[in-house]
């Protein structure tokens, strides 16, 4: 007996151990970041194991039998996850452990999908060699368009940039109304800095985003939980901010400060001349926990952005080598632009239970926008001599005109929005979601305008005169002042059936409506999405399979984008309150596929679709000023194919590639032309005619032509990659490509606009070299309070193309017009440093 026993106590601790399992893995914040002290327990069974410093955990448990393994951690959600192992098996299981914030429901990975929306890192804009902006991340999502690296603004599906919406933290933002070029803009509202998410659309989205045609872009601030600080500096300006949480983290706040100035990249146009663009913003996030359910916040901003400029001389060639042009400016006088804004808002969320969650927020935007412009240009346009054997070659041998034009501005816009909003969302049954809101939103504008434009051509101005009076080119005076009220309302509801493993539905359906007070209109707007997991699975080995993880969804609605300020003022600046929302109904079949490659993740999506448009607002585009006919006489549709394929090509860092495939034309009311004919019957525009005397003519409709966003091929590739012996050494490849933009003469004859701009092309490169915090690096003294520290060289413009973004047009002596193209920034070079706390 004795024997048996000694026998069973040595081999005792192997049948246990052959009895058992062992899970490891590594626990991360929603940031990614390493979290140390969290505690791992399985349910029911007595021990428990905490993650080290680098989020690392190891921790034994039973096999074979189903158990509740529970990650938990203070001030957060638990983590929960059902597991089944083998005896002796080692299961590497990683997890995400959220703070538990009395703020929107969190949405899972699963949940965007069903919803179309697509997440974006915003860490990556600290690497994408690009002027810092936050909307660069947009280059490779679905359906997006970008054609002006000086501006934020962006195109989705054919859309302009006033048909998206941009919320942060819920609260819808604007862009400068005055704005004409790119580099007046100055910095867009998100602070690339503080976010702690984006989310975007490109069509078919959900009831609770508002009334506009093309796309929506959600940004959520960070509530941080620790001391945290990014400082970044460069040739192009600097960045500060700082993130910390007190008060056992009851108190949280993240403020950034942002300064920008371009002279750098502005001294390589073609226009040269004296630039001072000075851009800075100031923004502070703060969330309070009044109780374990409610949770109080506010949000501010301060932003001015001013653009001094006193232009000097311009030269511009163009033309192909059978007819080369160039065309000389010579400038006196100087253009100073301003904008200064004001933003905040308070918000209040409470969650009376688990299910339910109320928030209450009140905002106020104002900003106040000035333009002071007194612009002379004496102009010459001449032919270069084009033989390759001529000692004058590439001078000017013949002038094909002369000329002066005289641009005066005195514009002043101020504009405040104040809004009410309550939404509130309530779980209901296993996986059913119900959502709702409510709005009031008032608007005043006040606008004053007072801008002219002399055109001289040759000593004649043009228009031709008459009498005593001068007549000018272009002449807008008026005073206006605008008060409305919006008032908003939206309910939908989610569901979601399982049907076994991976496989399952998901159904989200509701309707938002809105009145505006000016016009009287109300729309309605009904929505649907629904989609399918269908869980597919592949079989590798007998008896062993793989997840093929699919996914498929339909999307349609109806959306109305009520008429803003701009809409409602026509070429004159006259308003017209008859104006009425435009309309668009998107059709949208999508798919994307979750997979490995490399044993890395990657995730490929496409999209096909088409909108009906209806009740358009014709628009022409002027550099980045879009100016509208002030009616709804169009009819239009867009329709095409979006692909993305993102992942990681190197471990650990995400790039991405899309291209996108589209149409979009329209039909305006009442756009018809006449051709002439003479005796003999010959066109009296035709080149060859000679008797140009008109007897007849016939009425011409102008039919379906395109839109002006109606870009047809778009490419966007983001790279990055690092060295094989030197990982702390990192190349980030930015490349966009573009096919042309209809254009046309400055009238309001949209039929004429079929000529097409050049291609856009443009490569963007930048190099990274970690300093500090590397992997086994050890820091010191004060170097240890450094998280992290890079130095970055950015190339802009690599290959130096000449991208355009507008065009200027003269007359000749005989009378034809000539559009000198307004080109884009070249090559330029910045230098910037990067550094966490």
């Amino acid at each position: 007996m004795r024997q048996y026993l000694l026998l069973t106590c040595l081999f005792l601790p192997f049948l246990v151990l052959a009895q058992t399992a062992v899970v490891t893995g590594v626990v991360r914040d929603e940031e990614n970041k390493p979290l140390p002290d969290v505690s791992v327990v399985v349910l029911g069974v007595p021990g428990s194991a905490s993650t080290g410093a680098n989020g690392g955990y190891s921790i034994t448990v039973p096999a074979g039998k189903a158990i509740h393994l529970r990650f938990a951690y203070p001030g957060a959600a638990n983590v929960d996850t059902m597991l089944t192992l083998k005896p002796g098996e080692t299961r590497h299981l990683d997890a995400v452990v959220r703070s538990r914030t009395i703020t929107s429901v969190v949405v899972t990975n699963e949940r965007l999908r069903d919803a179309g929306i697509d997440k974006l890192n915003a860490r990556t804009s600290h690497f994408q060699p690009s002027l810092g902006d936050v909307n660069s991340l947009l280059q490779g999502s679905l359906g997006v368009a970008t054609r002006n690296e000086l501006s934020s603004g962006y195109n989705v599906r054919g859309g302009n940039f006033d048909e998206n919406l941009v919320y942060v933290n819920g609260i819808e933002v604007y862009r400068p109304f005055l704005v004409r070029s790119g580099q007046q803009e100055g910095l867009s509202f998100p602070n690339p800095d503080m976010i702690e998410r984006i989310h975007f659309s490109a069509g078919g989205w959900e009831p609770r985003f508002g009334d506009k045609l093309s796309s929506v872009l959600d940004i959520q601030y960070k509530r941080p939980r620790e001391f945290s600080a990014i400082v970044s500096g460069s040739l192009l300006g600097g960045s500060v901010a700082v993130g910390s949480a007190m008060a056992h983290q009851r108190l949280r706040q993240i403020t950034g400060f942002r300064y920008r100035t371009l002279s750098t990249i502005l001294k390589g146009l073609d226009t040269q001349g004296d630039y001072v663009p000075t851009y800075t913003d100031l923004q502070s996030y703060w969330t309070y926990d009044l109780s374990d359910k409610v949770e109080l916040g506010f949000l501010g901003l301060y932003s001015r952005n001013r653009y001094d400029v006193v232009p000097q001389d311009r030269e511009t060639e163009l033309g192909n080598f059978n007819q080369a042009l160039r065309y000389t400016v010579y400038f006196d006088g100087q253009e100073r632009t301003a904008y200064e804004t004001f933003s905040g808002a308070l918000s209040l969320n409470v969650r009376p239970s688990k299910e339910l969650l109320l928030k209450f927020t009140g905002s106020a935007f104002n900003t106040y926008e000035t333009e002071r412009m007194d612009i002379l240009g004496e102009y010459l346009l001449g032919e270069l001599d084009r033989d390759l054997g001529s000692e004058q070659f590439g001078e000017v041998v013949r002038d094909l005109g002369i000329g002066a034009y005289l641009d005066h501005a005195r514009n002043s816009l101020e504009a405040t929005v104040i809004a009410a909003t309550h939404t509130g969302s309530l779980h209901h049954g296993e996986n059913g979601e119900l959502q709702w809101g409510l709005e009031a939103r008032t608007e005043r504008i006040q606008d004053r305008l007072s801008e002219w434009y002399m055109l001289d051509s040759a000593g004649y101005s043009i228009p031709q005169s008459s009498g005593d009076v001068l007549a000018l080119n272009t002449s807008v005076k008026s005073q206006i002042n605008l008060e409305s009220v919006r008032t908003s309302a939206y309910v939908q509801n989610a569901w979601e059936w399982k049907q076994g493993r991976d496989r399952s539905w998901a159904l989200v359906a509701g309707v938002r409506a809105q009145n505006w007070s000016y016009n009287g209109q109300t729309v309605v707007s009904p929505r649907v999405r629904i989609a399918w997991h269908p869980g597919w699975r592949k079989a590798v080995a007998p008896g062993d399979t793989v997840a093929r993880d699919y996914s498929f969804w339909f999307a349609t609605g109806l959306y109305y984008q009520p008429p803003f300020y701009r809409e409602l003022r026509d070429f004159d600046g006259v308003l017209h309150p008859e104006v009425k929302a435009q309309k668009s109904i998107h059709f949208i079949l999508g798919m994307d596929r979750q997979f490995k490659l490399w044993d890395r993740p990657f995730k490929f999506t496409t999209e096909a679709y088409y909108k009906a448009l209806s009740d358009l607002n014709p628009y022409e585009l002027d550099n980045v000023r879009i100016r509208y006919y002030a009616n709804n006489s169009a009819k239009g549709y867009a329709a095409g194919i979006d692909m993305k394929l993102n992942g990681e090509f190197i471990k650990g860092v995400e790039s991405w590639a899309s291209l996108s495939v589209m149409k979009t034309m329209e039909d305006l009311a009442g756009d018809f032309y006449y051709h002439t004919y003479n005796a003999a019957g010959e066109r009296t525009d035709a080149p060859d005619t000679k008797d140009r005397t008109p007897v007849d003519s016939v009425r011409v409709e102008a039919g379906y032509i395109p839109r002006p966003t109606d870009q047809r091929v778009n490419f966007a590739l983001f790279f990055q990659d690092e060295m094989p012996r030197w990982p702390t050494f990192k190349v980030h490849v930015n490349l966009l490509f573009g096919t042309s933009l209809p254009y046309g003469p400055p009238n309001e004859s949209r039929y004429g606009d079929t000529l097409r701009t050049s291609l856009y092309r443009r490569v963007d490169i930048g190099f990274s070299k970690q300093l500090l915090g590397a992997p086994g690096q050890e820091k010191t003294g004060v170097l240890r309070h450094i998280k992290d520290l890079w130095i970055s060289l950015e190339v802009f413009n690599l290959i130096n193309l000449n991208n355009t973004v507008d065009y200027t047009w003269v007359q000749d002596v005989q009378g034809r017009y000539y559009g000198i193209p307004e080109l884009l920034t070249p090559r330029r070079l910045n230098l910037k440093l990067l550094a966490r706390f």
